[in-house]
């Protein structure tokens, strides 16, 4: 499978959850909120995860199962999906305070 390709399968599939789930910045924000209470008191005092963790944390369980369970083509693309969610998020966050690069 050629580049082209493989970004065309993995655009298609943000297109198809967005179309089912909504907006990922909603998802992530609230997998965030859900995240925190379960770690409620295991992380450090006043901090809390974002939608950006979560695409991130999203990423490396998709490596964990690449690493346990060898290529599988879905996990690969999810995993590059979920890295190019993580990019549009900090972006976003950048942009809105002001640390657009």
């Amino acid at each position: 499978m050629k580049y082209p390709e493989i970004f065309r399968e993995a655009q298609q599939i943000i297109v198809d959850r967005e179309e089912s789930y909504g907006d990922a910045r909603q998802m992530h924000e609230s997998i965030a909120d859900r995240w925190n209470s379960v770690l409620k008191g295991k992380l450090t005092p006043g901090a809390a995860l974002s939608a950006y963790d979560v695409a991130r944390m999203m990423a490396e369980l998709k490596a964990a199962r690449l690493d346990d369970n060898g290529f599988h083509k879905d996990s690969m693309i999810d995993m590059i999906n979920y890295l190019v969610i993580a990019y549009r998020l900090a972006h976003e966050d950048a942009r809105e305070f002001g640390r657009d690069d």
